[in-house]
């Protein structure tokens, strides 16, 4: 998805296009069927954008959209189960992802209000106000006990709330914003480790995020710029020091996330 994506930009002249293949791996990952390398192995593709990898900071990031469907849609698919606090889980962990990795993240209305979709198209489109179609109502909501036959405004959603916090991480930190990508870990088989390192080119600041794709905890030493010594958290759990030069100890709860700024001292 990342050559066709490169490939319309060179041809049209555009300066952007829809990152399609965000989306798809994303839900692949998150949801647990494909191993945490297909991620890495993405953005590993993104010097091949027209103007190399600083393009891809500006690309518009997804999870689902009106077209082909909800990202919790994709994930009940993916993972096989119907457990909600999984779900719940696991589509917090590709929120997570989208607004901690390179791009812009774009939310798809009702994403917030944990909406699931039955597919794609019309099915996609539900109603935030009271609605009266049988094939939105009879869905199962993400974090809440409401349905789409209420009104679905909720500030106090886990969803929502999420959103807006990383919505802030996001804008407090210019590595998040701005940071090119160093790929520092990740697992070839089955869920698991992904850790990156992003570093905005004007502020210098450092920032690792690791995401835990499984449910099961893990503790991991993972790669980082060898002049680090701290790590503050700025999400998560984060060790306070750095446990030898260019390595970190991060422990993730499964389906957890955590960004750590690194700082020399």
């Amino acid at each position: 998805m990342a050559s066709t994506a490169a490939r319309v930009m060179a041809e049209a002249q555009l300066p952007y296009a829809l990152d399609m293949g965000f989306a798809a791996a994303a839900q692949l990952v998150a949801s647990g069927k494909e191993a945490p390398g297909v991620m890495a192995d993405f953005l590993e593709q993104d010097a091949i954008y027209p103007g190399g990898a600083s393009t891809a900071l500006g690309l518009p990031t997804f999870l689902g959209n009106h077209d082909f469907g909800r990202f919790s849609m994709f994930v009940r698919q993916n993972a096989g189960t119907d457990d909600p606090d999984e779900l719940l889980a696991r589509t917090k962990l590709g929120h997570a992802m989208m607004f901690t990795l390179r791009g812009v993240p774009t939310v798809y209305y009702g994403d917030e209000q944990g909406f699931i979709s039955d597919g794609n198209d019309q099915l996609a489109r539900e109603d935030m106000f009271p609605s009266k179609v049988d094939f939105y109502n009879d869905n199962d909501l993400l974090g809440t006990d409401a349905t789409t036959a209420d009104d679905n405004f909720d500030t106090a959603h886990p969803l929502y709330r999420l959103i807006g916090e990383l919505s802030q991480l996001r804008l407090s930190n210019p590595a998040l914003k701005h940071g090119l990508t160093t790929i520092r870990g990740f697992d070839h088989e089955g869920p698991g480790l992904l850790a990156v390192e992003r570093v905005d080119p004007e502020t210098r600041q450092r920032v690792l995020i690791a995401f835990n794709t499984s449910g099961e905890s893990i503790i991991r030493h993972i790669e980082v710029d060898y002049r680090a010594r701290g790590l503050v958290s700025l999400s998560g759990s984060c060790p306070v020091s750095v446990t030898a030069p260019g390595t970190a100890k991060l422990e993730l709860p499964p389906f957890g996330w955590a960004a750590c700024e690194l700082v020399d001292r």
